[in-house]
């Protein structure tokens, strides 16, 4: 006798990579219209944006929208402080607005976002606290945003230690982990300013980590936006497109797997019968 087990609780995985992390945005978008499961989120960078904006049950055909039309350039409070080009207090009442003031116990699913110690090289998970506080953390690669103080710690870019937080998403208790990958392409054109180095730099350390995560995770979803400049905020709405594309041709995948799930279990449930 085989009994079909209710679909698997899936916890998705949503890397890091400047604006190319709004490729996000297209495949929660596609994820939710064909009714696959988003039962909990992990973020880095990016990724932990869109995992707060999600699960903070923000409309994203109003963050698709709002994404390509917001001049980012008035977001950047550049400065010349001892830590960091950009200080990134204007994007807090940004934040706060878009994900409605909730903590990160308050969402909708869980959500885990990933940032890394400065001080100690350590993974940091936040699982509760201000929405806020977590997601500025998060994004601040080093040199270009300031360190975040976080008690006796100094938080910066996530992506430093789990570029795709793979083993946060794997250690939420879920059935199977999927991961969304939007790395850079890495190139030999010359940089075109200190930001492209920052960013550059950052993208290289996180080519050689991102493979051990990617290891443990159950599905990949690899959207074509490596061609995109992490800073270039001019192609969101491609990022958007891409992202959606990729996960409407990753359906076929994405069904097998929760079917397979479903059918290994239900047969070893009959057997138990």
């Amino acid at each position: 006798m085989t009994v079909l087990r209710p679909k698997p609780r899936i916890a998705w995985a949503l890397g890091g990579g400047g604006v190319r992390g709004f490729a996000h945005l297209g495949v929660l978008k596609v994820l939710q219209e064909e009714g696959i499961p988003v039962d909990a989120l992990a973020g880095t960078s990016m990724g932990a944006v869109m995992a707060a904006l999600f699960a903070a049950e923000t409309d994203l055909k109003y963050l698709a929208a709002l994404a390509t039309r917001i001049a980012w350039e008035d977001f950047v409070d550049l400065r010349f402080p001892r830590y960091g080009l950009v200080e990134g207090k204007r994007l807090i009442p940004l934040i706060r607005l878009l994900t409605k003031r909730k903590r990160l116990e308050e969402l909708a699913i869980p959500v885990r976002i990933v940032a890394t110690d400065l001080l100690t090289g350590e993974e940091v998970v936040f699982t509760q606290g201000p929405l806020d506080l977590a997601i500025r953390a998060s994004i601040s690669i080093p040199g270009v945003f300031t360190p975040v103080p976080y008690g006796e710690r100094l938080l910066v870019d996530g992506g430093l230690v789990a570029g795709v937080p793979v083993k946060a998403a794997a250690a939420m208790g879920m059935d199977l982990v999927f991961a969304v990958y939007v790395p850079g392409k890495l190139v030999s054109e010359p940089p075109r300013s200190v930001f492209d180095i920052l960013y550059r730099s950052s993208e290289i350390m996180m080519h050689q980590l991102d493979g051990i995560q990617l290891q443990q995770a159950d599905f990949i979803l690899a959207p074509e936006v490596g061609d995109v400049g992490t800073l270039q905020f001019s192609r969101v709405e491609e990022c958007i497109k891409k992202g959606e594309a990729a996960a409407r041709k990753a359906l076929p995948a994405l069904h097998r797997i929760i079917a397979e799930y479903q059918t290994d279990w239900g047969k070893a449930a009959g057997d138990r019968i």
